[in-house]
């Protein structure tokens, strides 16, 4: 049943819910998209925050179940091929590889899923990444990580630096791999890139592209505090991952872990970092964007005003899909 009214739901014209939706008021001077706020009214909602770590892989299987049962991104127009890959013996740890019909470059995207470290999968995000892959003509492969409070930092970075020696392997020079991903996703490649530049400053990806990443463990910024409830997420829920994900206080003064931290001197790779107006990471995105600009690096910040943190996975919402397809447009010319 709801499957049927999602899609009732979208084909509703937007003057509908301007009449029927009381808005909310407008945030430095931009309004919320109306059918997104419509969207979000309906999701179902779950304090995680009370939910024990015991508990947390059920609930997270649910949640997962409920998103791809629920989807909110549009089918592709061609199929697009997909290939599954084990990165270990165990085959605990996939990377699966999305081909479209059409390739016009050489290089490759690693994809790491948001999910701010505890929630979703390669499968949650499947539709989104194919999406991505058909728009920017080139192979993704999208990684799934292993989550918290199972596992904590570090171990999602090293599954995500397993998966670009792995592109290496397979004959993907470092300039030809660019790292992405969504909120956790984002902050994954983000660390990826902090921790090869303090290793191995020859070994960087071609390019990064960052969709509202998670970047300050503090969630003290002005955006945390005006947004902290009210567009999905919240900031007593991203308190709450990166309890789940950090291990120590020490965790926060190091610059792979808290990316505001950045501390170095060494070229960054061209990147793009997107944010959201109605997102409480808002900030802490903007400021990271000024501290490559600020050391030197090539950066481009691409903000929507009137969307909110989880639009790049709901493009069947038309203001997400002219957002995300105006900000793949620009993450195709740095590929």
């Amino acid at each position: 049943m709801r499957n049927i009214f999602l899609k009732i739901f979208f084909v509703i014209p937007s003057w509908v819910f301007q009449i029927f939706i009381k808005k909310k008021p407008p945030y430095r001077g931009h309004s919320f998209d109306t059918q997104s706020q419509a969207l979000i009214a309906l999701q179902p909602t779950i304090d995680l925050t009370k939910v024990p770590d015991n508990e947390i892989s059920e609930i997270r299987k649910l949640i997962a179940e409920n998103r791809i049962k629920n989807n909110l991104s549009l089918n592709t127009k061609s199929p697009v091929k997909k290939f599954d890959h084990y990165l270990d013996k165990d085959q605990s740890i996939l990377l699966r590889e999305y081909s479209p019909d059409l390739i016009t470059t050489d290089k490759a995207i690693l994809f790491f899923h948001g999910g701010g470290y505890v929630l979703n999968s390669v499968e949650t995000h499947d539709h989104t990444v194919s999406y991505m892959a058909e728009k920017l003509q080139v192979k993704i492969f999208s990684l799934e990580y292993r989550l918290s409070p199972e596992h904590k930092y570090p171990d999602s970075l090293e599954d995500g630096l397993l998966a670009y020696e792995w592109l290496q392997k397979k004959g993907y020079l470092s300039g030809l791999i660019s790292v992405c991903g969504d909120s956790a996703g984002a902050h994954l490649a983000a660390s990826l890139v902090h921790r090869l530049v303090t290793v191995n400053s020859e070994n960087l990806p071609g390019s990064q592209f960052l969709i509202y990443p998670m970047c300050d463990p503090e969630c003290k910024s002005e955006s945390y505090n005006d947004l902290a409830e009210g567009y999905l997420l919240t900031k007593k829920t991203m308190i709450w991952f990166w309890e789940k994900f950090g291990n120590s206080e020490e965790n926060k003064k190091d610059q792979v872990f808290n990316l505001l931290k950045l501390d170095t001197d060494l070229k960054m790779p061209n990147t793009i970092i997107v944010t959201a107006g109605f997102d409480p990471l808002c900030d802490d995105g903007e400021k990271y964007a000024y501290l490559l600009h600020k050391k030197g690096d090539k950066v481009k910040q691409l903000h929507y005003p009137k969307m909110f943190h989880g639009f790049a996975s709901a493009t069947r919402l038309k203001a997400s899909q002219i957002a995300v397809d105006d900000f793949l447009r620009e993450y195709k010319k740095i590929l």
